[in-house]
């Protein structure tokens, strides 16, 4: 199966993907995307509610309009390291990063939701679900790499150039597209924050505790 060789041999997928018509983009896709929503909807259970589908709904158009945005660097940077990888075989390598990255977290999702269930603090939780993101974003950028440096590219500059671009793009979007952990009346908000600053306010704040229910006056 295309997700057992993501994660058990990538080297002999990448070949695959040198060779015209390997039908790999869409798969791929479809690995990122379910992926993305189950890990999504882990995060959603943080605050329950509408988060339950709002969360993974953001973070999976999230990434998947990072990668857009991030394709024609892509291209640019791989033609300056060197590669020879034409727009459809880069765009698999790409797919190919998002589903290896989806795979990972999709494994870091049950220890996840033991935290969702266990703290309401903002900056904590936030830790917990970036950690497994930066970690599966690491096993994708050596996927990628692999998959550009078989193609001839000789330089790695350029490449980790874009990797931070991208890693940059993915954290913003995480704050473009808030709330995600927390509750809000609104789908999205209308309030422009870059993430750091975002982090800031946010860490020392907690998810509000629903008041229980009053209890019945005696008859």
């Amino acid at each position: 199966l295309l997700f057992e060789a993501l994660l058990r041999s990538p080297r002999n997928l990448i070949q695959r993907l040198a060779e015209p018509g390997h039908g790999a983009l869409l798969p791929f896709l479809a690995i990122a995307f379910v992926s993305m929503l189950a890990f999504g909807t882990v995060l959603g259970s943080f605050a329950m509610g509408t988060q339950l589908w709002a969360a993974p709904l953001k973070l999976t158009i999230g990434l998947l309009i990072a990668g857009v945005i991030c394709f024609p660097s892509l291209y640019i940077f791989s033609c300056l390291a060197g590669s020879q990888a034409g727009a459809s075989q880069l765009a698999a390598s790409l797919a190919g990063m998002l589903a290896l990255a989806g795979l990972l977290l999709l494994g870091f999702a049950p220890a996840v939701w033991i935290f969702t269930q266990a703290t309401n603090a903002y900056g904590f939780m936030g830790f917990i679900a970036f950690l497994p993101w930066f970690i599966a974003l690491a096993f994708g950028f050596r996927f990628l790499h692999m998959a550009v440096s078989s193609t001839g590219a000789k330089s790695v500059a350029p490449l980790f150039v874009w990797g931070w671009i991208f890693l940059v793009l993915t954290l913003q979007m995480t704050t473009s597209l808030r709330p995600i952990l927390g509750r809000s009346e609104r789908f999205l908000t209308n309030e422009k924050m870059f993430f750091l600053q975002h982090w800031v306010k946010s860490a020392g704040e907690s998810l509000p505790v629903a008041d229980p229910a009053p209890a019945p006056l005696p008859q």
